[in-house]
């Protein structure tokens, strides 16, 4: 994701993320397992107060019939957004039985 360096206490990616306008230069990237879309990061740039935040949305599944919330919400750097996604995504493949 990004430019990003990662250092050895920086949240490593479970899944695959994608830039969502490929080739467009925007902060904002989709999360896969496989083919399944799973959750969306971006910068928050319209959010009063939230401004240049990673905004953080989950619950994209094809299969998903019940929902967690917060399936939302901000953080500071991408690798954080995407941890929350991730993380959301486990609970509703537990709660799924997948």
């Amino acid at each position: 994701m990004g430019a990003e360096t990662c250092s050895d206490e920086e949240y490593k990616p479970r899944y695959q993320w994608r830039e969502t306008w490929p080739g467009e230069s925007k902060q904002d990237f989709s999360g896969f397992d496989a083919a399944e879309l799973f959750g969306r990061i971006q910068v928050d740039t319209t959010t009063s107060g939230k401004e240049h935040l990673w905004r953080w949305n989950g619950g994209f599944a094809s299969w998903v019939r019940q929902r967690i919330m917060p399936q939302q919400g901000w953080a500071a750097t991408a690798r954080e957004a995407s941890r929350m996604v991730e993380d959301h995504y486990a609970k509703l493949k537990e709660m799924h039985g997948r």
